[in-house]
């Protein structure tokens, strides 16, 4: 597996539209990653030449939240709820689904606000005039999409029509809104002549007392963000309001690129993956019967678990204390016959799994090799589960691979273990 580059380059020779061009010609499957000296970051996904996703990594940049809004789908009040469920359950489900199964919104709303997401941050990524992209090969496409994000196959051609049509359109529009989307406005000291505002004008000037930037302004007022930039940019042309100068380059300190919140509470680029791991081949070179290979993948899942909640906590969030119980359900794997695990605060019960191997392990052989079998399957599948959902959301897709690699060559030995 891995993720070889096939495409690099600088965008000042060779723009996002042209780059999409040779991967749609060239039927290819893999990730465009786009940087910017300032810390920017933009990732667009394909599948045999369709896009499938895309992502910029910002904390200006567009948001799920910001569509749904300014499609007038729902309300801030609602997706500040599905937010809330989220940041604590790291592990279930995404906000859009949450959403869909509050009532806000409609499977079908969800579907059109994820394919408007992905065109309008493709356009966006065309502004960019410098940095770098690199293409990456892979051969499944799902093992690079983040966490839950699923393919939309969008024809490229739509794509680079709407970005050049969107480029054409800024041309004009940065003369008054120099930093794009994420420009910040005030009233100006003073007006230039007396003026009767018409309703929707003092609408619009109320929201830029009470939100500033261009599309926080545009998801308050629910209308399409472009819509608004153009009657923002006319009233800036003509000296109501002016732009904030402001510095957009990322102070770094080392971190890795902000998110928008609570996306960046939700970045598990800092659990100690290798840590971890080195951890559990350690413990299972220990175990060498099956009456004790069985209870350390238990405890494994309980590390796990730990190392979580230690992450969580890392981002200013707590963990939901039935995460574990929550997707042991949903994947189908809280019981084993007829026996359930005991699950209590992110914990299995050791010591009641272990008490059932003994009595099944040293009964009747054929009983024993069915529920070794049966039981390593499972507790093999919801350690896999817990490991994927976890990695998924680390933003960058290579460090993703790279987590993936590790961890399957880890599986691989528990199961060479298994066959002795």
């Amino acid at each position: 597996m891995g993720a070889d580059t096939v495409l690099s380059g600088s965008l000042r020779d060779f723009g996002l539209v042209e780059v999409l061009q040779v991967v749609e010609l060239g039927s290819m499957t893999g990730a465009i990653h786009l940087k910017q000296n300032n810390g920017r970051m933009g990732i667009l996904y394909f599948n045999d030449g369709k896009m499938v996703n895309c992502s910029e990594f910002d904390p200006g940049a567009l948001t799920l939240g910001d569509v749904l809004q300014q499609q007038g789908m729902t309300t801030y009040h609602h997706i500040e709820q599905a937010y809330s469920q989220q940041i604590q359950d790291l592990l279930g489900r995404r906000i859009g689904e949450r959403l869909v199964m509050m009532g806000a919104i409609t499977d079908q709303q969800l579907q059109e606000a994820l394919r408007t997401k992905v065109l309008w941050t493709a356009r966006e990524l065309a502004l960019w005039e410098d940095g770098t992209y690199e293409f990456m090969a892979a051969s499944d496409i799902q093992k690079l999409l983040p966490y839950g994000e699923v393919a939309l196959d969008i024809e490229v051609v739509r794509i680079t029509m709407e970005m050049v049509r969107y480029g054409d359109e800024w041309q004009e529009l940065k003369n008054f809104l120099p930093q794009g989307m994420r420009t910040m406005l005030n009233m100006s000291p003073t007006l230039p002549y007396p003026m009767r505002f018409d309703l929707r004008t003092v609408e619009l000037l109320t929201q830029v007392n009470l939100y500033r930037r261009v599309r926080r302004i545009a998801s308050a007022m629910r209308r399409p963000e472009l819509d608004v930039a153009r009657e923002l940019a006319e009233l800036v042309q003509q000296r109501f309001l002016v732009p904030v100068a402001q510095d957009l380059s990322q102070h770094m300190n080392g971190r890795k690129i902000r998110l928008p919140d609570p996306a960046e509470k939700l970045r598990l680029e800092n659990f100690a993956f290798l840590d971890l791991i080195s951890r559990m081949e350690l413990e299972w070179e220990k175990r060498r019967t099956p009456m004790d290979q069985l209870p350390a993948l238990v405890d494994f899942i309980n590390w796990t678990m730990d190392a979580l909640s230690e992450t969580a906590r890392g981002n200013g969030t707590i963990l939901d204390p039935n995460t574990l119980r929550s997707l042991m359900y949903s994947e189908r794997l809280s019981h084993m016959g007829t026996y359930e695990f005991r699950v209590d605060q992110n914990h299995i019960d050791v010591e009641s799994f272990r008490t059932l191997c003994r009595e099944v392990l040293s009964g009747d052989m054929q009983q024993a090799e069915a529920f070794y079998n049966q039981a390593s399957m499972v507790l093999h599948r919801l350690l896999c589960c817990i490991f994927e959902s976890i990695n998924a959301r680390v933003a960058n897709p290579r460090e993703r691979l790279e987590n993936q690699e590790v961890w399957e060559a880890m599986f691989e030995q528990f199961a060479l273990q298994h066959s002795h």
